[in-house]
């Protein structure tokens, strides 16, 4: 079995051994503090600490929890440890340095459940009954509660893997919050990458409601180092099949946590392709990081490259197909369009009158084609189809059909010194 990394991680030393009463304090608005509290009796190896805003997040108190007086309240052994609020809310709990070498993996466990029983609750003080879940044993991830009594009450375990003491730091690693109550359950682990040769560990309950019993207790906490394997990194890319001109979303997933994390994107030419910046995330479990390219230029198999701290490393590639040609057909910059459509019988008269009519003050375009004066992609088309009843079906339904958005005249001549003037009209 791997060696466990913490002191007394199992609560079962004498709290003789050290008889000590650290806290850790951190005040609203204020540098956080520490002092010695009479009420909390701190396990030999770790520190007390708790947020402190009075009314909102109070002091707890805390103890050894005694196989012999209530065997559900211990997992393992001969005792557990608990702290408690009453009728106070309280977001608090134990940490204790670990000295390791730096780049090594690290796993976080612990177990852990509550006892969440309100004055005015169904069985008031009933040490088996806890709002939400009843006499029953419940564990739910933190986000799946379907009510707020469910939600009183959250576990989290956590690493600071740069060995700082605060739990509000953004280096901190939380594993997912669990709801717990009434029976042990193991609280959701976290895994790390130790950057220091100190690494912190965090154990955490928070509540919602200042019940009247508000009672955590925890027991069996491990920090075990992994084997010399790196951490396993998944890396995939959207869209599957990107073209030339496409943004790639490029995704990096792992059950570690990892730092430093940096993702670079090699071009055939083996030029990298301008870096932006890598967003965290999570989603259950698993930790995410994802970067987007700048648009794809180049054809052929691009390399991705994924590091982070500890020599972490993984490499995938996608291939870039060329882009897809432009349209054909559409307008260099929009216009209007006048075409004066003439009937399949008109000869060459029939042109000579329109552009007597018409070529000098508009240039209208002539032609015989209705398919010819309906199409292209343009704001403003205009037919002047003249002697429409020439044609073998109807015109203006066959650009309404066809041709949908076209403005449709009709002009009808007897000769071509008549659909003159009535162009010149027009």
């Amino acid at each position: 079995m791997p060696q466990n990394l913490l002191k007394n991680g199992e609560f079962e030393a004498d709290w003789g051994e050290e008889k000590s009463h650290r806290c850790r304090i951190f005040p609203k608005d204020a540098e956080p503090y520490e002092r010695e509290i009479g009420n909390i009796f701190v396990p030999p190896g770790w520190v007390f600490w708790f947020r402190h805003e009075p009314g909102v997040w109070d002091q707890p108190e805390g103890r050894d929890a005694w196989k012999q007086h209530d065997p559900r309240r211990v997992h393992s052994g001969e005792k557990a440890y608990m702290y408690f609020t009453f009728f106070r809310k309280h977001d608090a709990g134990l940490f204790q340095q670990v000295q390791v070498t730096p780049g090594t993996r690290l796993h976080l466990t612990a177990w852990a459940h509550a006892w969440s029983n309100h004055k005015d609750g169904p069985h008031p003080d009933d040490g088996r009954w806890s709002e939400g879940p009843g006499y029953e044993a419940g564990f739910l991830l933190e986000g799946e509660a379907p009510n707020s009594d469910w939600e009183n009450f959250t576990f989290y375990v956590g690493i600071d893997p740069t060995g700082g003491t605060d739990p509000f730091a953004d280096t901190v690693v939380w594993g997912h919050g669990a709801h717990i109550y009434n029976q042990y359950a193991q609280v959701p682990a976290v895994e790390v990458v130790a950057q220091a040769d100190i690494v912190t560990v965090f154990l955490r309950s928070k509540t919602l409601w200042p019940f009247k019993h508000n009672d955590a207790y925890w027991d069996d906490v491990e920090l075990v180092a992994k084997g010399g394997e790196e951490p396993e990194v998944h890396l995939s890319h959207e869209p599957a099949n990107p073209k030339v001109g496409d943004v790639v979303t490029i995704e990096a997933r792992s059950l570690t946590a990892l730092s430093d994390v940096l993702i670079v994107v090699r071009q055939p030419t083996g030029a990298e392709l301008p870096r932006t910046e890598v967003v965290a995330g999570r989603d259950g479990d698993w930790y995410a990081w994802t970067y987007t390219t700048s648009p794809l230029s180049e054809v052929g198999t691009h390399e991705i490259m994924f590091s982070a701290a500890g020599d972490v490393e993984a490499t995938a590639t996608f291939d870039c197909a060329p882009g897809a040609p432009p349209p054909r057909g559409l307008p260099r910059a929009q216009y209007e369009r006048t075409y004066v459509l003439l009937p399949p019988d008109a000869d060459a008269a029939w042109a000579l009158a329109v552009v007597d009519g018409v070529w000098d003050r508009h240039r209208y375009t002539i032609g015989s084609s209705a398919d010819d004066a309906g199409i292209g992609d343009l704001d403003a088309r205009r037919v002047i189809a003249v002697n429409p009843g020439k044609w073998p079906s109807d015109l203006r339904a066959f650009f309404k059909e066809y041709y949908p958005g076209v403005e449709y005249v009709a002009i009808e001549a007897e000769t071509p010194d008549e659909l003159t003037q009535k162009l010149k009209q027009l």
